[in-house]
């Protein structure tokens, strides 16, 4: 029982007892009155305490900014690297099930549009997919052209097969043809 409908329901039994002290020293329209508002006092506390026990769980307290932090150890942002492995560009994970990697040229709308960077050629309109599930992110190559790579923590790069999805790690290195991004 959450603290709210314990008050809900001392205000409740409170109420209650006014009603009943009211109703056995009935001897004049006072007491009537005062009757009448410890059980209409004890029906509101009733009612508010019935109706919070059906809301559920209450939600997580979330920071000033809007959202809750993310558990530890999960990846929270894709990075757009340069040459000399700067950030030149991000992209925040945390909250989302799905992100569509590619070229934004229009008519189609990607969550993480390379059309500007260096290599920007290499990357197709639709050319990957990031996919959250079971508590973990895929990537996926959409049949691109110039294909998807996952360099690993061994260092290896890996050629991925279109429709066949990959595990990610924090400090994977995705080559989306020749752009580098990193998750973090």
């Amino acid at each position: 029982m959450t603290k709210k409908r314990v008050v809900d329901f001392l205000l409740a039994l409170t109420g209650g007892a006014i009603a009943l002290v009211g109703y056995f020293y009935i001897e004049d329209w006072y007491y009537w009155v005062v009757a009448l508002g410890g059980g209409l006092l004890m029906l509101i506390f009733l009612i508010l305490m019935v109706r919070d026990g059906r809301a559920g769980p209450e939600p997580p307290v979330r920071p000033a900014d809007g959202m809750a932090h993310p558990p530890a150890g999960s990846l929270t942002e894709i990075v757009l690297l340069n040459e000399e492995d700067q950030a030149l560009s991000s992209w925040t994970l945390y909250g989302k099930t799905g992100m569509v990697i590619g070229r934004d040229s229009g008519e189609n709308q990607v969550n993480i549009n390379l059309a500007n960077s260096t290599y920007a050629g290499t990357v197709d309109v639709e050319h990957a997919v990031l996919n959250y599930s079971a508590g973990s992110w895929y990537v996926e190559d959409l049949n691109s052209k110039n294909g998807v790579s996952v360099q690993k923590g061994d260092k290896r790069k890996y050629k991925l097969a279109p429709g066949h999805p990959c595990l990610l790690a924090r400090g994977d290195i995705l080559y989306i043809g020749l752009v580098r991004l990193m998750i973090r």
